[in-house]
């Protein structure tokens, strides 16, 4: 049977009016779609900043943004990052000719054999200067970046907002460049003055943006609070194992710093029976500190179990077994691991930090714990004097929690879920997205 004519005529014109609405959506997905520059002077995947920057290209690559990464690794390494083509991710390599040193590590004890800042010699200094500030030139000339979105305020995100003032760069804080301008007065100066020129800061929560604001002299009108976000896809509730014994689980650097030494003195000085409960040590670490929590560890094989480094696959299995997490870290921002723990179902353990009571503040004490800690020797040090109390309390609290769970394994998921539904990796990225299009043109 033949098409009318004007059916025909009225097909045409749905036609034509479908293409027309699909060319003005196709521009203003050109239009929306910003070329965005991650810049990492750490190892991506390794530490909490890493997990960050893979996170947010995951999100941005979703979002149909362009991206590019710049990060650092040691001769002869690779880490394929996902979602990003081999085109747009160049490295900065250490331990060769042209940087003849270890990685400087944003935390005086990383994961990996690294230097730290503040035993660099003004020869060092001045050669990772000229050298970071060449590949930054190289990366933008290659990429021509709508935005520059810099991770740390420090050197690389200084030298940055030196080179490019005209083009929109953020940097995000994660905390340990607050504890590395305690540590090396004699770079203050240097990292505040790059860094002040940046059109804009994302912190990782409210305390975080007062300390940015009077440590580096940035207007409070330029932090935005983002927060930090959990993968939802990897990290969900499960049915928890018959109790005992209550798993516990720490996952991070192993390292003083972060209260393993502590944490690991607390469990030999509890007294209760050794099928109760039982310790999984999940990180990475080196130096003396990485090899005194070892040898502690090994000391007790029947309550401690070494994990080593895990992926975050991994990582989220293990978590989905654990009852308590436990971080009982002397120095933190918005520590991405205890949304992923709470997220799988797990009670939580932490200090009394500035990011981790803005978590606490939100929540009953059946899921968050806080430790109070005593006035700190250091950024990241409790005086010698403090640590036998500390050690008879943190073993008291932890009995306490063992026979809690023991009681009730399971935590209330509805009360869970609404504590950290603003924290998922969409909604920090959604934030931060807008942050992109009011400080550039889009």
């Amino acid at each position: 049977m033949p098409w009318h004519p004007k059916a025909c005529q009225f097909f045409l014109y749905e036609s034509q009016l479908f293409l027309m609405r699909a060319r003005v959506f196709l521009k203003n997905i050109k239009e929306d779609r910003m070329k965005i520059l991650y810049l990492l002077s750490q190892k991506p995947g390794f530490t909490g900043s890493g997990f960050y920057v893979r996170s947010l290209i995951r999100e941005a690559f979703s979002a149909n943004h362009d991206v590019f990464l710049l990060s650092v690794m040691e001769k002869g390494e690779s880490v394929p990052i996902p979602h990003i083509s081999p085109e747009n991710s160049r490295e900065i390599r250490f331990s060769t000719e042209e940087l003849p040193f270890l990685i400087p590590g944003m935390s005086d004890v990383m994961p990996y054999p690294s230097t730290c800042f503040k035993n660099m010699t003004s020869y060092h200094l001045d050669l990772y200067e000229t050298v970071l500030k060449n590949h930054i030139r190289n990366a933008v000339e290659k990429f021509r970046p709508d935005i520059i979105h810099s991770n740390h305020l420090w050197l690389m995100s200084a030298f940055a907002a030196e080179l490019y003032p005209d083009i929109p760069i953020i940097i995000s804080c994660h905390g340990t460049d607050i504890r590395q301008m305690n540590l090396c007065s004699h770079l203050r100066q240097r990292v505040a003055e790059g860094c002040i020129r940046a059109d804009g800061i994302i912190a990782l929560s409210l305390a975080q943006k007062e300390e940015i604001s009077l440590l580096y002299g940035i207007s409070p009108s330029k932090i935005m609070v983002a927060g930090i976000g959990f993968n939802e896809k990897l990290f969900s509730p499960a049915f928890k194992p018959p109790v005992p014994p209550v798993n516990i689980l720490y996952a991070g650097k192993i390292s003083f710093s972060k209260g393993v030494f502590w944490l690991l003195k607390a469990i030999e000085h509890i007294k209760a029976p050794q099928a109760s409960f039982h310790l999984f040590l999940a990180g990475s670490g080196s130096g003396t500190e990485y090899e005194t929590c070892l040898r502690m560890a090994k000391s007790m094989e029947d309550r401690v179990s070494l994990m080593g480094m895990l992926s975050q696959k991994e990582l989220a299995a293990r978590m989905k077994k654990a009852h308590i997490f436990i971080l009982p870290s002397f120095f933190e921002g918005l520590p991405l691991v205890l949304f992923e723990a709470l997220a799988s179902g797990c009670r939580v353990i932490a200090t009394d930090l500035p990011g981790t009571s803005e978590i606490a503040a939100h929540a009953d004490q059946d899921l968050i714990r806080l430790i109070q800690l005593p006035p700190l020797e250091t950024i990241d040090r409790p005086f010698e004097k403090d640590m036998p109390d500390m050690i008879v309390k943190l073993s008291h609290i932890l009995t306490e929690e063992v026979g809690r769970v023991s009681e009730n394994p399971f935590v209330d998921n509805e009360k869970m879920s609404n504590l950290i539904q603003p924290f998922t990796w969409k909604e920090v990225f959604r934030r931060i997205e807008t942050f992109y299009a009011k400080l550039s043109s889009f």
